[in-house]
């Protein structure tokens, strides 16, 4: 209310005040042609960069104007303009204010009655410079004053219309004279009023049926390589996790609403960059200007078969009138690892391996002497203890950010371009002494430029051109086969090399030194480069009728990845013992190759993308009526095609359509369809229809309704049902088309020479078609506190049939060797999502406060499985991603327990994992498997955080989390010995487990042993492990520096900052980061970033 009270004081100074005087002696150069007055005014805010606030009920519609000014002062420009038509203005906090000039009257009208009162908002403060005006002669009107009080004469049975910024217009009937009318203004919700971006096109978020979320893109500028990793927590709805933190191959693995096929890999949202289909992780998000984020079969429909996993919309920045703008964003820091494994050294390795192999009777591996020696150091070549993560990994690694734009433009013409380089030093270790550098690091650069020209009235052109190049450096072996190597190898086979040079390694296994993986193996060099580019032009059609257009649009995009690869083999050796005067001596294990071979690779597409189509939008009073009709086509050709079938060119096309109505901003109709076609039909099926419907009700615009404006100022509801296509089919174009191969044939007679067998179908699925999806979704909006607090909740159900599989029921004696494919899955996928807003301001403080959940769950219907024996072993109605295995009922206590219970797998002793007999025939087999957990892609995610401010000062954080997902643990690290003494490194919890001397029912490893003596290492309930966490994915502290330092050296705004990303992860997991996406911890970790920045606007 402090603002009100503000804006009075305002009212009453404005003329006079230095700002108001610096506003009215802006230059005008602007011609007025048969324009009416709020089309003056919006002419007059582009030029002058000034705004109007002009109520509705004052102007006359059927006036136009005839001006023409040159270099004119804004004041002169006003009086004239304003005071011909018996209008008044003045200043309020920069904005012009115009009224009716009070006293102009006809004499025509009677008026025998005087109205006063007072206006106040819904806190009871009093509002001065509210218009009131009669709405039966808008020539007739007033002001409150400075007290919120109006007196006024007006005929009998009157109605008063009184107006206000900031607040919703209200009508007030009179029917005698009243001396003392209370009349409240609600604040004005924004919600009826803003934007949002919707498929091919925009919307009033009031006008919305379907479900959509939005992300606040200031959120999104963080210092990590790929915008998929900024998103988790921030949108309802959407599940995003990192699997892997290798610089250049770290996307997150996205879903909306979860996953409703049976391969992940095919449940990808459609993304969607200024309506053009591309790939979003190098995307500089200090060029996007929007992220929304459309969910059911309402908000998708118009994509078609592209849309059935949802669709992520981005919009890129465009330029605005006025001056030219300047922004420049610097910030540098370290990156860590979120969470290493933690290894166990080489003493303790060695005391569990002679332990693992005594358990069964064996004889120790490792003598005391071995031992002691080992602990001592005395001579590490030959009894070396390696804790090969710290040798490999540095501290820290660096990353740094660069981004600057400039945008601005004119009334005809706004321009934006945008420069980003953002680089990053990955923490791998080299050798300084190679002549070649296989350090891990990425470096991008971004550019991104929207032109838009109005070459008239009614004709727009937008050209925009976005392109990024990626270099990635990194070793010549995988930086995931390194990790996994320096993970797997025990810390007392091999030290990293030998003083006088030469590298270590064993003779023969699938483990070879990682230090030598590392940095003697040759390097690997990658570009990536992608040049975007689409022209729209966008003709208004008022000369057909008012509020048609038509649009076309072209894009133009090309793809080249390129991989140079440079690898050697190192000369290998390993030390067997000294001779007597101390020199070690070796036995050469490997002969490498003297210089680096190099090899090439290609990979590239260019894609040709066009639509076209009508666009209907308009008003009639109460009534809102839209309308879209578009048609879409892509061509996209492999330019480094390795198959015949791969050359052919990827073809889509279809139309789109939308109508929408809307009355009163009440009630709410839309309805949407797609045709599409694909490839992988049969030209009888290649084409499906997918219509979708919904209807809103914005229960808070009844009069009813009324009385609790108050309490909720907004209560909306909305229900949407449609049918959504899928046509993605993993591994297979032309799916209809059947694939025939050559068996091998055999050999007989007496030169044995093979003989052709025949001919045998491969793949086939002659009547295949789209997979079908029927999505519903029932939504709630709720503004509340004066519109500080919006809640969004959606409860949705996706029923998805006909998805391709190969049957599975066939029987052997069918006589085929590969089952066909068919429409035969079907899987129920359901859940909720919501999202809570809150904004306050106190004085000098602010607050701010965000809220996402997502709750998602699905399961199999038809799966083609043959009956299982047991309902137990049963897939249909279990989730899409259950796993089985047995269900351990704790650690054998002694080997006679070991004998009276249910038979097990091998040499089955006390502390080993009894399993549930769950048929109960006496032995544990495949028949007792039950499923296990959760899977390893969470049902449960949220994310919450906050922003206060003071002053010039904020702190703002965003937590996420996800609960409901668990890991099944594997692997030679994670299972100590699995695969005997010679393989496998050991987690440092190594001593939580079971033994004689401390026989813990609740360790978390049972009793050693070594290799697959026993049932220990199956896949069990003891081996699936909680992977809920809770992880403070951001924090950032800011301070603007004040406007008294900056102005005077020409900055608008300057802002500093320090920023973390991946800070700190509560979870019961700790063996590894706990988003990693196997139970085995051999991935590249995720890492945390620590960065400091500065912002300038200029």
């Amino acid at each position: 209310m402090l603002l009100n009270l503000i804006f009075a004081f305002c009212s009453l100074t404005s003329a006079n005040s230095s700002d108001s005087f610096k506003l009215l002696n802006k230059t005008v150069t602007i011609k007025l042609d048969n324009i009416s007055i709020a089309q003056a005014l919006e002419r007059i805010s582009e030029q002058a960069a000034v705004r109007f606030f002009c109520p509705d009920e004052i102007i006359d519609k059927n006036l136009h104007l005839n001006y023409t000014f040159k270099n004119e002062k804004l004041s002169a420009v006003l009086d004239q303009v304003l005071t011909d038509q018996k209008m008044i203005y003045s200043i309020r906090n920069n904005v012009v204010i115009v009224q009716r000039q009070i006293g102009a009257s006809p004499k025509s009208i009677k008026k025998n009655n005087t109205v006063s009162g007072i206006v106040v908002d819904t806190s009871g403060i009093t509002l001065p410079g509210v218009s009131v005006i009669l709405k039966s002669n808008r020539s007739i009107g007033t002001t409150t004053d400075v007290n919120g009080r109006f007196i006024l004469e007006v005929p009998d049975e009157a109605t008063l219309v009184f107006t206000y910024m900031g607040f919703r217009s209200r009508e007030v009937k009179t029917s005698k004279a009243q001396n003392n009318l209370t009349v409240i203004l609600h604040e004005a919700n924004s919600f009826l009023e803003e934007v949002t971006v919707v498929g091919y096109g925009t919307q009033k978020k009031i006008s919305l049926v379907g479900a959509q979320s939005s992300v606040n893109v200031k959120d999104l500028k963080l210092p990590v390589s790929n915008l998929t990793n900024s998103l988790g927590g921030r949108v309802a709805g959407l599940v995003s996790v990192q699997r892997s933190g290798e610089l250049g191959f770290n996307d997150a693995q996205i879903y909306i609403r979860g996953i409703s096929t049976f391969t992940s890999s095919l449940s990808a949202p459609l993304t969607l960059v200024d309506g053009v289909p591309r790939e979003i992780s190098n995307i500089d998000p200090e060029d996007i200007e929007s992220f929304s984020v459309l969910k059911d079969a309402s908000a998708t429909a118009v994509y078609g078969v592209r849309g059935a996993n949802g669709v992520i919309l981005i919009t890129t920045k465009g330029g605005k009138p006025g001056k030219a703008v300047y922004n420049i964003r610097y910030n540098e820091g370290i990156t860590r690892f979120t969470t290493l494994p933690k290894l166990a050294d080489g003493i303790t390795y060695m005391q569990m391996a002679n332990e693992a192999i005594t358990t069964r009777g064996g004889v120790p591996v490792y003598s005391d002497e071995v031992i002691e020696k080992t602990r001592s150091r005395e001579d590490p070549y030959l009894y070396p203890n390696v804790n090969w993560m710290d040798e490999l990994f540095n501290k820290s690694g660096k990353v740094r950010n660069v981004n600057s734009n400039i945008s601005g433009g004119t009334e005809n013409a706004t321009f934006y371009v945008g420069l980003g380089y953002y680089d990053e030093v990955g923490l791998y270790k080299t050798d300084a002494i190679k002549n070649y550098d296989p350090s891990t690091s990425l470096k991008r650069y971004n550019v991104s430029s929207n032109l838009t020209i109005k070459p008239g009235k009614s004709t727009e052109i937008k050209l925009g051109i976005q392109g990024y190049l990626n270099n990635v450096n990194l070793p010549f072996e995988s930086i995931n086969n390194i990790f996994a190597d320096a993970y797997f190898m025990t810390p007392v086979t091999m030290p990293l090399q030998y003083p006088d040079g030469k590298i270590a390694d064993i003779r023969s296994g699938s483990i070879s030194n990682p230090w030598a993986s590392l940095t003697q193996a040759g390097y690997a060099n990658q570009w990536r480069s992608q040049v975007m580019s689409n022209l729209r032009l966008t003709q208004q059609l008022p000369f057909i009728t008012k509020g048609l257009s038509a649009s076309a649009m072209f894009s133009f995009d090309a793809y080249n990845y390129t991989s140079n690869r440079y690898g050697k083999l190192p000369d290998t050796y390993l030390a067997l013992g000294r001779d007597v005067d101390g020199n070690l001596l070796y036995d050469q294990t490997a002969i490498g190759t003297e210089f680096l071979a190099y090899t090439k690779s290609n990979v590239g597409s260019r894609t040709v993308y066009s639509e076209a189509s009508l666009n209907y939008n308009r008003d009639f009073g109460k009534h809102s009526v839209s309308g879209l009709l578009l048609y879409n086509q892509s061509d996209k050709i492999d330019t480094y095609a390795t198959s015949l079938e791969n050359s052919l060119p990827y073809r889509f096309r279809g139309i789109a359509g939308r109508a929408t109505y809307g009355y009163a901003n009440k009630y709410f109709v839309d309805a949407n369809f797609g045709l599409n076609g694909s490839e992988n039909f049969l030209p009888d099926k290649r084409y499906g229809f997918f219509p979708s419907g919904g209807v809103a009700w914005v229960l808070s615009e009844e009069g009813f309704f009324e009385p609790l404006k108050a309490a909720v100022q907004l209560l909306k509801f909305r229900f949407s049902y449609g049918k959504v296509g899928n046509s993605l089919i993993d591994g297979r174009r032309f799916a209809y088309i059947s694939t025939i191969s050559a068996p091998g044939g055999y050999s007989y007679g007496i030169d044995m020479k093979n003989t052709y067998a025949g001919k045998e179908f491969g793949e086939y699925a002659v009547d295949v078609q789209w997979e079908t999806s029927k999505k519903t979704n029932l939504g709630l909006d709720v503004h509340t506190l004066k519109d500080k607090l919006s809640i969004q909740a959606d409860f949705y159900k996706e029923y998805r049939s006909g998805i391709f599989l190969r049957r599975k029921s066939l029987p052997i004696y069918a006589g085929m060797i590969n089952a066909p494919f068919a429409n035969i899955g079907v899987i129920d996928n359901r859940g909720l999502d919501a999202s809570v807003n809150y904004n306050n301001q106190f004085g000098k403080f602010s607050l701010q406060l965000l809220g996402t959940f997502t709750y998602n769950k699905n399961k199999v219907i038809e799966n083609d499985d043959p009956a299982w024996k047991y309902p137990w072993l049963e897939r249909k109605g279990r989730p899409v991603s259950q796993r089985f295995g047995y269900e351990a009922v704790g650690l054998f206590a002694s080997d006679d327990e070991v004998a009276n219970s249910p038979r097990q797998t091998g040499d089955t002793r006390a502390g080993d994992i009894k399993y549930r007999d769950v048929n109960a025939d006496g032995k544990i087999d495949s028949y007792d498997q039950v499923p296990l957990g959760y899977g390893n892609v969470p049902r449960m995610t949220y994310g919450f955080g906050f922003t206060v401010g003071y002053k010039n000062l904020s702190l703002s954080t965003l937590f996420q989390g996800a609960a409901q997902v668990d890991y099944l643990i594997s692997g030679e690290a994670a299972l100590p010995f699995q695969q005997g003494l010679s393989r496998g490194n050991l987690m440092d919890n190594i001593a939580d487990r079971w033994t004689i001397e401390n026989p813990n029912p609740n360790a978390f490893y049972p009793r050693l042993g070594s290799g697959s003596i026993n049932d220990n290492f199956a896949a069990s309930s003891w081996w699936v492990k909680k992977a809920d966490y809770l992880r403070l994915k951001t924090l950032q502290l800011s301070y603007s520096l004040p406007k008294s330092w900056t102005g005077s050296v020409g900055i608008k705004s300057a802002n500093i900052f320090l920023q973390g990303v991946n800070l700190v992860t509560f979870s019961s997991f700790k063996l590894w980061d706990v988003e990693l996406d196997n139970g085995r911890g051999d991935k590249y970790p995720n890492t945390a970033s620590y960065t400091a920045g500065l912002a300038i606007n200029f």
